[in-house]
Order: C-alpha cells, then structure tokens, then sequence
C-alpha cells in the first residue's frame, strides 16, 4: 500500500515539474504544420505535375476548355454581361481545380461518373474542414460546392459543362455596386450631376484593409492570398490573413 502511494506521489510530481508551456507550444507548432499541409493538399497544386497516360486527347481538350471557359468568359446574366473581371477568383480557382482533379481521374479509371462522384466527396471534405480548427481562416460555403460540381461535369464534355457553369452563374459573380443615383441628390454646384465618389482600394499600398465594409470582393482576395501562403507555407502570413478573415462579419 505504502509502495503504492509513493508511485502515485512520484507521478504526481513529475507531472507538475513537467513544462506545459513548452508542450503547449510543441502541439502547436505540430497542429500549424498539419494544418499547413492539409491545406497545401487541398489547393491541388501538385496536380500539374501528374503525368496524363490514358485518354490524353479527352483530358487535354476539356482541361483547356474549362480553362479557357473561365479566363475568356463572356456569357449573359440578366442584363450583365459577365467577363472574367466580374468572376470571383476563388469560385473560378474552384472550378478549374476540381475540373482538372476529375479529368485525372477519369484519366486513371475511365469512368466519367465515378471521377465526377470522387470529386466531389473531395470537395466536400474540404467544406467540411473550413472553419473547423483544422482550417480556422476558412468557412463553409454551398458556392464553393456549386463550384466543385461545375468543374467536376468537366469530365462529361463541353457541352455539360457550359451548361452546369451557365446554371450556377449567378452565384459566382461577384455583387454589382449599388447606384448613387437612387438615393443621393443632385448638388445645385454640381450642375445636377452626381459627383462620383473615388473608389480606394483596401490592399493599396501603405493602407490597412478595411474590414467593416462587408466587401465581398475584398474577402476573396483575402482567401486567395491566404491560400497562396499556404502554398509557400509561410505560417506568419496565414496567421495574420486568419485573424483578418475571422474579423470580418
């Protein structure tokens, strides 16, 4: 019993001289790490240098068109017509990521619907984890899943394609800015014309991002310059976009 007692003493002591700020910090730089390379996983940049073996033809035709269909798009929306300016960076970085990851697999397998199903469990995984503390600089968004799905009808041709990134085109578009005319009147100065008000820029040099503007375009350059520190794997980076993000509302 006595022996005992002094197991459990000597534990207990060990315990308590043990430094659980250094292993605070040991878990913590190994959960950065982990969530550093889940992310670089994630982004799909190791897939160009994947070699294409079987249906070559099929691949590099549909890889090129979903590029193409991004970077030299003109297509109506309502009254808009949208080009590449007015496409937001991550849902079009989305749709050619998850385009050329289906049409790998569909390259390895040679079924379109079992590459598009792999797909898309991929890209629900990666949902899944945003805004989880795997990935706490991310959130979850039915967008990027729309997203997701349009590159991933890649594997099915052009035509499935054109039609699925038509369909889903209004969730991609970044929101048009509101006239002034509606609601600020004329000034008699002015000659009864509205005086623009100039548009700064929040990542101009020498400025601070502004966060209280609910600017949706300024959060997908957040996204998208948080996961190009990922890619470099530059954890100061990503930690000062995550607390920037996380700001937002």
């Amino acid at each position: 019993m006595i022996y005992r007692q002094k197991i459990i003493l000597l534990l207990f002591m060990l315990l308590a001289a043990f430094p659980g700020q250094a292993e605070a910090s040991v878990f913590s730089d190994a959960l950065a790490k982990a969530r550093a390379a889940m992310q670089s996983a994630f982004q799909l940049s190791f897939l160009h240098k994947l070699p294409v073996i079987f249906y070559k033809d099929s691949f590099d035709k549909m890889f090129a068109h979903a590029n193409s269909s991004i970077e030299s798009m003109n297509l109506k929306y309502g009254d808009r017509t949208i080009t590449r300016n007015e496409f937001q960076d991550d849902k079009a970085t989305h749709i050619k990521k998850s385009a050329e990851l289906a049409l790998h697999i569909k390259s390895l397998i040679g079924s379109a619907h079992l590459a598009y199903g792999i797909t898309m469990v991929v890209g629900l995984l990666k949902e899944a984890i945003d805004g989880s503390f795997l990935n706490p600089g991310g959130s979850r968004s039915k967008e990027d899943i729309y997203a997701d799905h349009v590159g991933a009808r890649a594997v099915f041709g052009q035509k499935k394609f054109d039609t699925s990134l038509e369909k889903h085109l209004g969730s991609f578009v970044k929101p048009q800015a509101a006239s002034d005319s509606a609601s600020t009147p004329a000034s008699a100065d002015s000659g009864g014309q509205i005086p623009e008000t100039p548009q700064v820029s929040p990542f101009a040099s020498g400025q601070k991002l502004s966060i209280g503007n609910n600017n949706a375009e300024a959060r997908q350059k957040l996204l998208k310059s948080y996961y190009e520190a990922v890619e470099r794997g530059d954890s100061v980076q990503m930690k000062a976009i995550a607390v920037q993000l996380q700001a937002q509302p």
